[in-house]
């Protein structure tokens, strides 16, 4: 008998909204409920995703380039990683995807319906996008506290506002909104509350 395919959550938002910590939550409550969970990550660091990985500090590509290494480097994800590891049954944890490239590169100057149907093309449709919202100044001041790091050149104050404007026009089914404002805690009861219905005790 096939296993059954497995499902696609995707944690997005603006650095700095908690997103990483919370997919971190999500894989422990995901095993403890009996699921077999695979954590992944956008840029990747496949051939692809290095460079735009480096790019963020040493200087960006055009937005035509940027978004075409987006969408090679998704490909590759989702042939190296996303769909095999649907295909096994396992969960996969997705911390950015093209929603994404909708917003950061829609943020550039292109336009984010043509984004979407470049990626659509080749990514496969998530089951759950996380949406963490948060104000980007607050973003960025858990960026210099928290992490005690400089912000990248994806993270400057006036790109962000456009970003998260973007990011709070993507409005399909599957996307729950989530305010990132509060604590930890606070943030993860409401991640839970949207992981529940889809993630049932699986019997031992």
């Amino acid at each position: 008998m096939p296993k059954k395919r497995g499902k696609l959550i995707v944690f997005e938002g603006i650095d700095g909204s908690g997103k990483s910590t919370q997919l971190e939550h999500t894989a422990t409550w995901l095993n403890g409920r009996g699921y077999q969970v695979v954590k992944l990550h956008e840029p990747t660091d496949g051939p692809y995703g290095s460079i735009l990985r480096a790019s963020a500090l040493s200087g960006r590509l055009s937005s035509e380039d940027e978004l075409d290494h987006f969408v090679q480097d998704r490909r590759w994800n989702v042939e190296n990683n996303i769909r095999p590891a649907l295909n096994q049954g396992q969960v996969v944890l997705l911390d950015r995807y093209y929603f994404s490239s909708i917003a950061y590169q829609g943020a550039r100057g292109l336009d984010p319906q043509d984004i979407r149907k470049r990626n659509e093309a080749v990514a496969p449709q998530p089951d759950l996008v996380l949406l963490f919202d948060l104000d980007p100044e607050i973003a960025l001041a858990r960026i210099e506290k928290q992490r005690g790091r400089t912000p990248n050149l994806f993270e400057r104050l006036d790109y962000l506002r456009q970003v998260r404007e973007i990011f709070l026009r993507i409005s399909d089914p599957f996307v729950v909104e989530i305010d990132a404002a509060g604590t930890e805690d606070e943030v993860w009861r409401n991640v839970e509350a949207a992981l529940a219905a889809l993630f049932p005790l699986v019997k031992r």
